[in-house]
């Protein structure tokens, strides 16, 4: 008898494997790392956008800022009709100013009975409750009005009695007495006065209710 045996077969029942479990793993685990390895890099990289979006951001602001500010600072809040207005409020306080000064260096009024002498005296007679808010003052005759206020009418009399043991004051009369209460944005004064001179006023004053 004869038997033919085919040598290019595998073998009955023979298992067919295309890779081993230990190729598999180690495909496995250079995946992973390669996985890893981009979702690093793409988190790195995402993370340096961010920061630049960021930090543009953050100078785009302080543009915008800056820009404000100099477009404020070029722009004025005033119209030139405002403006000529002040500048001329200005140029006659000035010019109010200087008359003063150069009445004082001519000599218009006496070193006894001046300017000086008079405010001189109204300052030995000060008295704690009593303070004056405007003085006129006329520099030909001598003539004498103040505005002021105090925590006590009873202080007046007072006041006014040491004005007359100043010698500056010799000469000075004083025809009006004005008075009336406070205003509660006044306080701590509790009544408000003018003394009058003849031919020297002060703006209307409320009476006293």
């Amino acid at each position: 008898m004869e038997q033919q045996v085919n040598l290019y077969q595998p073998i009955l029942g023979a298992e067919k494997r295309l890779f081993s479990a230990r190729t598999l793993a180690a495909c496995l685990v250079t995946l992973i790392t390669c996985l890893g390895t981009l979702i690093t890099f793409e988190a790195s990289r995402t993370a340096r956008v961010e920061k630049s979006v960021i930090q543009l951001e953050e100078r785009e602001a302080s543009n915008i800022e800056m820009a404000a500010r100099a477009s404020a600072i070029l722009r004025p809040t005033l119209s030139l009709a405002q403006l000529d207005a002040r500048a001329k409020h200005l140029s006659a306080d000035i010019a109010s100013r200087e008359q003063a000064l150069d009445i004082m260096r001519k000599g218009a009024v006496s070193v006894s009975t001046g300017f000086a002498a008079r405010l001189e005296a109204l300052a030995n007679q000060q008295i704690d409750g009593i303070w004056l808010s405007n003085i006129l003052l006329s520099s030909d005759d001598g003539r004498l009005a103040m505005q002021g206020r105090t925590i006590d009418r009873n202080l007046l009399p007072v006041f006014l009695n040491g004005l007359t043991h100043e010698h500056a004051m010799n000469g000075i009369h004083f025809d009006r007495l004005s008075m009336r209460r406070a205003l509660a944005t006044e306080v701590p004064a509790q009544v408000v006065f003018v003394i009058g001179s003849p031919g020297l006023q002060f703006a209307a004053m409320e009476h006293v209710k």
